[in-house]
Parts: structure tokens; sequence; C-alpha cells
């Protein structure tokens, strides 16, 4: 099980023509099922509790919301001796929220829903049995769903792509805390940590 903070922030294009930036924080919890040694199944959800949409002079607060996920990994190599680790994942996600413009005027609450598929991989290397620094690409798509003055609105990520890099410990009595930022594409800090039993 486990529990994880996130704050990511990118740019969005709805309708092949309106631009939007947007920054959000949310908080995770995971539980996560091993079939097999080298697989990993993961069911999350929790909460957006803050965030902004910035376009053509407005600002619009985002959440309170929802997010839930689905996912999956492969170990492709398991680090042993002088090799690294590397991992392969999947997943399937969704959010939703409420936004409402703050400026310049204050204005009724609209729906805002995203939907996101994405692939990765990790690589890294586990060093005194307990620190695992390793770096990480995905690749992700899916639509974005947003009520704009009064308008439905469809859009997407601008990126499609992230590129991070990341701390693992892992700590006695089956404890696990993490550090990652990813600095290019759909930016993104997130901490977090788990307890297997």
């Amino acid at each position: 099980m486990g529990l994880n903070y996130g704050y990511f922030w990118s740019d969005l294009r709805f309708d092949s023509k309106l631009d939007v930036a947007i920054d959000r924080r949310g908080v995770t919890g995971t539980v996560e099922l091993r079939p097999t040694p080298r697989m990993t199944l993961q069911l999350g959800a929790g909460a957006v509790f803050a965030g902004h949409l910035d376009t053509v002079g407005t600002r619009h607060e985002l959440g309170p919301g929802w997010l839930a996920a689905l996912a999956f990994t492969y170990q492709l190599l398991d680090g042993r001796e002088d090799r690294p680790f590397l991992l392969l994942s999947g997943s399937l996600g969704a959010s939703g929220a409420r936004t409402r413009q703050e400026l310049p005027v204050r204005a009724d609450a609209e729906s805002f829903l995203a939907i996101d598929a994405r692939a990765g991989a990790v690589v890294g290397k586990t060093l005194w049995r307990t620190l695992s620094p390793y770096a990480g690409a995905r690749v992700f798509a899916g639509p974005v769903f947003w009520r704009f003055q009064g308008e439905d609105r469809t859009g997407t990520d601008r990126y499609h792509y992230q590129l991070a890099l990341g701390l693992l410990a892992s700590l006695p009595k089956s404890v696990d805390l993490y550090a990652e930022i990813a600095p290019l594409g759909e930016r993104a800090v997130a901490v977090g940590g788990g307890f297997a039993f």
C-alpha cells in the first residue's frame, strides 16, 4: 500500500486554437498486487485539492476533484550483479473537477475531465541494497474536456511525453520512500511512500 503527493504543470491546447496553462496538486492512495515476481498490478484513487488554468487573460481555480488510475509494471531486467534494473509500465487514468473563473471577474463553476493512457520505461541501479537512483521516460495521450465560457471544449496536452529522474529508498520493515522530478515535457514533482506486507 502507498500514499503519494504530486504537483504537475503543463500546457494544453483546446480545439486547435485555445492554449491553456495548467497546474494541479493531488494526493493518491494505492494498493499494489504482485501476481508474479516480475509483474505488479496497481489500483489508485485520490483527490485533486488545488490548481489553476490560465488562458486569454483569465484564471480559473481547479478543484476540489477526484482522480483514479489502473497501472501495471513488468520487470524486464532485475538489476542483479552489474546489470541495471529495467521496468516497463502502462496505465490508464482519469481525473475530474470543477473549475471556477477567478480573474478578471468571478463566474459560475464549469466541468473539467481529463483521461490519460500512458506507457513508460524506468532504468536504474540499486546501491548498497538501499538506494535506487533511476531515470524514466513516458509517453501518453488522451482527451481533456472542459466547459469554458459556456462552450464545451476538447483538447489534449501539447507535449505527450515526460522525462524524469528519481530516487527510491528501501528502508527496514518493508518501507519504501521515493522522490521524483520531471523537468521536461509534462513537468511534475512527486513524493511518496509505501509499505509491503
